[in-house]
């Protein structure tokens, strides 16, 4: 992808005018995200306000078109509905103009709730709006999957022969048994036997709109306030549970080398613990849940990210979508959490 200058003047020309202060405000495992601002009016984006921070999200990888599409045709249902997320203005698919597919949106004021500047910021920061994470996403599980505006959203877990219809649940299974087989993962394949022979319990259950990586830095807060979520390329349509266990995974196994307070260490697996024992008991008092079909989720969410990472180790990450330096995020570290994890929830030994 360009750097900053150049992308900054491509972007001005596709917009017919100048853009300024452009800055890289984030980079993740699929893309990097810039701020900027219009210096005028443009036409391209008529609606965008002038001098007003925007975003620019590029989308790159083996799947950049089809997350592009999805994000983009996400935020504007879910715009329509009432739900914080932050307004699309233009969604550009075609890769000549800035080398990829690419989402111009509203900058949402705040930050994430999960912030590494320092341990007292983050934890002030996480304190105040950690409820307020936990009711957006309660609210997220109580839209209707069936209602208009989300109609026709293409969903994101989409393994070879089975229809869009076809329950997330078996969805995710299959993905799972098909990265099993490609990696190869036999590590991953006496934990998932076992998960796919106790799906027929758990296959049935209304569909609610799903984001399926809810987590903390992509969640934007003011204190109490939600003002955001972000990051839609995963949402889907399917059990609320899925997306619930998927976020306590992250919380119980998400560790990073900087800072060093979120290592595999004292503090971190503190931290941890703290994060989850939080999350579950506040979501189930807002959105009960049947306990039976949580704690399968949680096995299944974490062998489902544990595929995740095995093929990026095996394949490299772009077989999964990802950029390829998102590799740098699946330490050693990480995977041990995760593997005990999934153990502990599945009652099977799992490896990578």
């Amino acid at each position: 992808m360009a750097e900053d200058g150049e992308t900054r003047d491509r972007l001005s020309t596709y917009l017919s005018g100048r853009v300024a202060g452009m800055q890289i405000l984030a980079s993740g495992w699929e893309t990097k995200v810039f701020e900027f601002t219009l210096a005028g009016r443009s036409p391209e984006v008529p609606e965008a306000p002038v001098a007003t921070p925007l975003v620019l999200r590029f989308y790159e990888g083996s799947l950049a078109d089809e997350k592009g599409r999805r994000e983009n045709l996400t935020l504007r249902a879910l715009t329509e509905l009432g739900y914080p997320v932050p307004r699309p203005y233009l969604y550009e698919p075609d890769h000549a103009p800035l080398g990829a597919p690419f989402l111009i949106m509203e900058r949402i004021a705040g930050g994430p709730l999960f912030t590494t500047k320092s341990f007292r910021s983050a934890f002030k920061t996480f304190s105040l709006g950690f409820a307020g994470f936990v009711r957006a996403q309660a609210r997220l599980h109580r839209v209707v999957a069936a209602q208009p505006a989300l109609q026709n959203l293409p969903p994101a877990f989409t393994p070879v022969g089975k229809p869009e219809t076809t329950a997330l649940l078996e969805r995710i299974l299959a993905i799972v048994s098909e990265r099993v087989e490609r990696g190869p993962l036999p590590g991953l394949r006496g934990a998932l036997e076992d998960l796919r022979g106790a799906a027929a319990r758990f296959g049935a259950a209304p569909a609610a709109m799903v984001h399926m990586d809810y987590h903390p830095q992509n969640v934007i807060v003011q204190g109490l306030r939600v003002n955001g979520v972000i990051d839609w390329v995963s949402a889907d349509r399917g059990d609320r549970h899925l997306c619930s266990a998927t976020t306590a995974v992250i919380l119980s196994t998400t560790t990073m080398e900087q800072p060093r307070w979120m290592r595999e260490n004292f503090a971190g697996n503190s931290l941890r613990r703290l994060f989850a024992s939080l999350y579950i008991p506040l979501y189930h008092a807002l959105a009960p849940m049947e306990w039976a079909r949580f704690r399968y989720c949680q096995a299944v969410a974490a062998l489902y990210r544990l595929s995740t990472f095995g093929m990026m180790r095996k394949r490299g990450p772009e077989s999964v979508g990802y950029r390829p330096d998102a590799i740098q995020n699946v330490t050693p570290a990480v995977v041990r959490l995760l593997s005990r994890y999934a153990a502990n929830k599945s009652h099977v030994p799992v490896s990578i």
